[in-house]
């Protein structure tokens, strides 16, 4: 049966787990870790939180961030998992992280937009948010359709497609300062024909919707200045320099 939303956020991550740990989903696992090793040396900060990393080992050692934090769903059991909650709330103060990592954590939660508000939240002016989804559409899309009935994460969630996650970003306030397609092979789970498939693997950032697995983003949280009301009006230009005629200067005709 398909993964209903009354499943715990807990079963899910396990489910997601187990499926990295086999061929198709350490050799994901690879294409992911290299394109965060790219784009994550480009990052700079203090913390950076990793909400519910899915691959077996979650190796960051390319970031420039030194301070990096780990949470899980469930028992923080697992090794380098510093603390636990469900992605939907998280234990981290407004405004005191540098850089939030993703990793399909949108398809694990059953309401993504409260992870991108999370997120937003959590993140200082001017962080960095970086998020890696499955592309609803190609093979893998196709695959989610035939599969969504078996429970099996990742076919039993939905795909939210780069597009509609980069409107979600706008709408809080977010730019976004890099996006493109990865992992071009095919979602079969033949170690043998994983490896021979390599060919098709594309040039960084060169992905094609319609053949790759997932993507990444990258955004970044929008800094606002406020200008004090005090201050506009005090600013503000005058429109009538020289000040508008009043009736009881005797200048001012009444037409009747």
């Amino acid at each position: 049966m398909a993964m209903k939303k009354d499943v715990p956020v807990s079963e899910r991550a396990t489910s997601l787990y187990a499926w990295y740990r086999r061929p198709l989903g350490r050799a994901l696992a690879e294409a992911e870790h290299a394109v965060l090793t790219e784009r994550l040396t480009n990052l700079f900060g203090y913390h950076m939180l990793v909400v519910n990393p899915p691959w077996e080992q979650c190796v960051l050692d390319d970031s420039r961030i030194a301070h990096r934090v780990l949470q899980s769903v469930g028992p923080a059991t697992r090794p380098g998992v510093d603390l636990s909650a469900n992605p939907d709330q998280w234990p981290i103060m407004t405004d005191s992280v540098d850089a939030v990592l993703l990793p399909h954590t949108l398809e694990l939660s059953t309401n993504p937009h409260q992870v991108l508000r999370e997120a937003d939240r959590s993140l200082i002016p001017d962080g960095h948010l970086v998020i890696l989804g499955f592309n609803p559409f190609g093979p893998w899309g196709l695959r989610r359709l035939l599969s969504r009935r078996s429970g099996v994460l990742p076919w039993g969630t939905r795909f939210q497609s780069l597009h509609r996650v980069k409107d979600w970003l706008e709408l809080l306030g977010f730019d976004t300062l890099h996006s493109h397609y990865l992992f071009q092979r095919p979602p079969v789970q033949s170690q043998r024909v994983l490896r021979r498939l390599r060919f098709m693997e594309p040039a960084a950032g060169t992905g094609h919707m319609l053949l790759s697995a997932g993507y990444i983003l990258v955004a970044r949280k929008r800094s606002i200045v406020m200008t004090p009301l005090r201050d506009a009006q005090r600013t503000r230009k005058r429109l009538f320099p020289v000040g508008i005629p009043s009736s009881t200067q005797g200048n001012v005709r009444r037409v009747n």
